[in-house]
């Protein structure tokens, strides 16, 4: 969800949610959710049913909830094409299992319109009984004003021990900040560890030029060096383009696309990442002292023409173009770039791109920082008859659907909504170990070694292993290769492990969220940054001009945001 449209959504409620609390009571005390007779007495099944995860409610529980829309008109002249938000294969699912029914009190598209409807019920005094908040200033707000349910027993009672495995898996980094004076307010979404930046090469230009794979910078200076001087792509003399890089993020985004981040990390710099200074004061790491010796570093390459020269004025379809023409041969990404270069495959077949877990520090190990462990969260509206019900939704659809389920019949519906891109969950959140684009590695390798797929945990390893092994026959017959398959493969095998066996640091930042002046200030700041950043590199401006960057940001509001970033920490 965009950082716009959090920051607009957090001040309207600001300023308005204090006047609706009324409404939000006087709604909640007259929600027509379906009341279940025997919900609150000693019925033992009821008992059973509001405190396991998987036990069905022996009345069907009929919940209001905000959605985000399903494309359903894709399943058109499908045996799903009466299909709609109520009535789905998730729907169904659920009710089967749980006996539970969704109703729907608002949806909206993913992003500015949904958030914008949770916003408008929020002040309207009309909140459903679940629904997801798209932020941590949100989901505060609503605590502050008692307006959601306390999930600490729903989740102790009713997550399944999977769920509870897939959130210790961030070491409480996630469940954290859903806690408030000690209670779970919320279920969290995850975003899964994007691991550390990869480099990205042209491994058949390395060969031709006898390179051997990058450890160090200077290996990868040299690596790039060569690319650019001795044209193995045979572009012509001087049109070979060195590392191709963003110019509006050109570090600071974990999981960020072209951008340096690995760079920045060999001098202990974390640009955009709000870091504990060691006493555990948040401080902005792009005002820290050990960013200028990074840029001074970038500065030196872009002017030896190791970083594409031109890379200021570049649009997002310019990058791409410069790699898949064959235009570059170097870029940093993450485990997934290869789906960046997959078109490069179809255009010449005999490209070759190789990740690389580089530059690396002298110990051979990578410096990461990670990304906001979650960006939104899943509340219960307080007053809802069945709090837990949200945690036995989030419990089936995260762990048994997507491990347990055997039906094959069953899983197959779900293979076509997938195929068709069309979701259906009325739950608009993930939940998935931090590890999890190599968790399962070495089942799958087994599985494509051995041609038994039987111990594949979910559908789409299933899905992904048939285009795994068509590619790797592909390659053995010596047969046009599918650049989807190479880069499934590629990615979610090759670097995957390459990842994971990987000597990786992770540095984790203290705080993602907004503040007050932020709404005002932040948008001038930031752009100061990006200006500091270009003409740095580009050599507009010398490195010593970053002491006078660093000044005039905290003049221009850098230092009350900080203020206010570590009261917020020290209220959390």
């Amino acid at each position: 969800m965009s950082s716009k449209l959090t920051k607009s959504c957090s001040i309207l409620l600001t300023a308005l949610l204090a006047v609706s609390v009324a409404g939000c009571q006087s709604s909640n005390n007259s929600n027509d959710s379906a009341k279940s007779p025997a919900a609150n007495s000693n019925d033992p099944a009821w008992k059973e049913a509001q405190t396991t995860p998987y036990t069905p409610y022996p009345e069907t529980v009929t919940y209001s909830i905000g959605q985000v829309a399903s494309n359903f008109s894709a399943l058109a002249g499908t045996p799903y094409e009466k299909d709609n938000a109520t009535d789905n294969v998730w729907t169904r699912y659920f009710k089967e299992k749980l006996n539970v029914q969704n109703k729907v009190a608002f949806e909206a598209n993913d992003g500015t319109d949904y958030n914008q409807k949770v916003s408008m019920a929020i002040v309207g005094g009309t909140i459903p009984d679940i629904m997801v908040v798209p932020d941590l200033s949100t989901l505060q707000q609503l605590y502050e004003n008692d307006l959601i349910a306390d999930m600490t027993d729903a989740y102790n009672q009713c997550a399944s021990d999977q769920i509870k495995e897939i959130y210790d898996s961030y070491k409480g980094r996630v469940l954290d900040t859903a806690r408030f004076d000690g209670k779970l307010m919320a279920l969290p979404t995850t975003e899964i560890s994007h691991g550390p930046g990869v480099l990205w090469l042209r491994k058949d230009w390395m060969d031709k030029l006898g390179l051997a794979d990058p450890k160090t910078m200077e290996d990868v200076e040299n690596i790039i060096t060569q690319f650019v001087e001795k044209d193995p792509g045979g572009n012509g003399a001087g049109n070979t383009v060195g590392l191709v890089v963003d110019n509006e993020n050109t570090a600071g985004v974990s999981g960020g696309q072209y951008e340096l981040n690995n760079i920045f990390t060999l001098y202990g710099a974390f640009p955009k990442q709000w870091m504990d200074d060691g006493s555990g004061k948040a401080v902005y790491g792009s005002v820290q002292p050990e960013m200028k010796p990074a840029l001074a570093k970038l500065a030196d390459m872009y002017k030896k023409g190791l970083i594409d020269r031109q890379f200021a004025v570049r649009t997002a379809d310019d990058r791409k173009a410069l790699l898949t023409s064959g235009k570059s041969g170097s870029f940093m990404d993450n485990w997934w770039g290869s789906w960046t270069v997959a078109d490069s495959i179809k255009l010449n077949p005999k490209a070759k791109w190789a990740s690389y877990v580089a530059p690396q520090s002298e110990d051979g190990s990578v410096t990461m920082f990670t990304g906001n462990p979650s960006s939104s969260y899943l509340v219960v509206r307080k007053g809802f008859e069945h709090p837990e019900a949200a945690i036995k939704i989030a419990s089936l659809q995260f762990d048994y659907q997507r491990y347990q389920e055997k039906d094959e019949a069953v899983l197959k519906k779900f293979e076509d909504y997938a195929s068709l891109n069309v979701g259906g969950s009325p739950i608009a959140i993930n939940i998935d170990y931090y590890d999890a684009f190599y968790r399962n590695v070495g089942i799958m390798e087994e599985a494509l070694k051995t041609g038994d797929s039987s111990k594949l945990l979910t559908s789409n390893d299933r899905n992904a292993y048939r285009s795994y092994k068509k590619y790797l026959d592909n390659v053995k017959n010596g047969e046009k290769l599918d650049s989807n398959g190479w880069a499934g493969y590629t990615s979610s095998i090759t670097t995957a492990n390459l990842v994971k066996n990987s000597k990786i640091k992770e540095v984790n930042p203290v705080f993602f969220g907004t503040t007050p002046s932020m709404a005002l200030k932040w948008p001038t700041l930031t752009k100061m940054e990006l200006e500091m950043f270009l003409k740095i590199i580009t050599g507009e401006q010398s490195p010593d001009a970053f002491d006078s960057f660093v000044s005039s940001w905290k003049k221009t509001g850098g230092d009350t945001i900080t203020d206010e970033v570590n009261k917020e920490i020290t209220s959390k």
